[in-house]
């Protein structure tokens, strides 16, 4: 258990531990401002996986490019849902589809909910 004062520090203190120079943090783009500078600071590099804004207005993940974002350097995702900034409540098929591919790859998976 850690007592933070608040959601960012909780994220920097989680990053900071799991996260070594060279190591990759995947997340869905677009993505929150503040963790490019928190996975910055960590020494590791961000690897996006942009989302696309679809005819309808909504936000779909294509989780093929999640897998291929995937490499055996990615040591964090960073996953919130509902996902800011768009709003995008990922689906239960994706959720599982993110938690297979964690497990599968031994990837933390970082929830900022």
């Amino acid at each position: 258990v850690a007592v933070t004062v608040g959601a960012s520090q909780a994220l920097f203190l989680t990053l900071q531990a799991l996260v070594n120079p060279g190591d990759e943090v995947v997340l869905m783009e677009p993505a929150f401002d503040l963790y490019y500078g928190q996975i910055r600071v960590a020494g590791a590099t961000s690897v996006g996986v942009p989302m696309s804004l679809g005819v309808d207005g909504e936000w779909t993940l294509d989780t093929d490019a999640l897998r291929a974002a995937l490499t055996p350097q990615s040591r964090v995702l960073i996953l919130n849902s509902p996902h800011n900034p768009t709003g995008k409540v990922f689906t239960a098929e994706e959720l599982r589809t993110i938690a297979r591919l964690c497990v599968d790859l031994n990837v933390f998976a970082v929830t900022d909910e």
